[in-house]
Formats: C-alpha cells, structure tokens, sequence
C-alpha cells in the first residue's frame, strides 16, 4: 500500500471519529436533557372547558382523558345532547393543547437532533436516529397505529 493511500485512510478515519465524536457530544447532552423532559410529560396536565362552563376535561401529555368534572347545575343547564357537544369539544380543545405543550416541552432534544448528522448518514446500514425520535415523540396512540 503507498504512502498517499494510508494517508487517504488515516484522514477518512480521522473524519468519521470526528463525525461520531459530534454526535456523541449531542447524544450525551440530549440524554441529559431526557429525564427532565420525561418528568415535565408524565407531570404535564392539560385543561379544557366547555363553552357554557358544563364541565370541565383534563388530559395528559398524550391526549388521554383523565378527568372529567361535570358542574351540578349541568343537567338543569343543558340537555344531553348539548353537554355530549360540549364535552366533545372540550375533549377536541385539550387534546390539540397537549399536542402544542407537548412539542414545546419536546423542542430542546428536537433541535439537538435535527442539528446532527444521522447515523445512517455516516455509516450506510444503520439505523435512522431521526426515525426514533419521530416515533418516540409521537403520543402512544398514534405509535400505535402506525405499527399496524
């Protein structure tokens, strides 16, 4: 092998440990950023009232239900069909709010990942990074679905 040869090597070496090196300084920082983003979404509680205060729904960072309040007055206020409308919406209106808290609360490990190679950029056949973390970011139902 000539000189100039183990030259090329020696740079594309040093090239790709730098390149890793990169996203292993992202990696680490993002994994430390990651158990206080997993405390703020299990904390996270996401509220919503009806239009005419019948009740009152609370969802989790996923857009699950977990509560819903109903006022004591609700049925003399309404009849069923109006407060089954109202919960809808309600339910509607916290759900997309958990989606937004959820991406802002997402938005420090989104830039960190979006501002690094991925993997499978620098070395052919492994796996996509950015494919993880759009799955894992995504609300479990969802996940879900998309596993079908």
């Amino acid at each position: 092998m000539e000189q100039w040869e183990r030259e090329q090597i020696r740079s594309a070496n040093a090239d790709l440990r730098s390149a890793l090196d990169a996203i292993q300084d992202d990696f680490d920082r993002e994994m430390a950023e990651l158990g206080g983003v997993q405390r703020k979404l299990a904390a996270m509680k996401v509220h919503a009232t009806t239009p005419n205060n019948l009740a009152r729904v609370t969802v989790n960072s996923s857009g699950v239900v977990t509560e819903i309040s109903i006022a004591d007055d609700a049925y003399r206020r309404s009849t069923p069909r109006q407060l089954t409308d109202e919960l809808n919406t309600a339910i509607r209106g916290a759900v997309e709010a958990a989606a937004e808290a959820r991406q802002k609360v997402l938005g420090p490990i989104t830039s960190i990942v979006d501002g690094m190679p991925d993997l499978n950029e620098i070395i052919p056949g492994a796996p996509s990074l950015r494919d993880l973390q759009t799955k894992f970011s995504q609300p479990p139902q969802e996940q879900q679905e998309q596993s079908r």
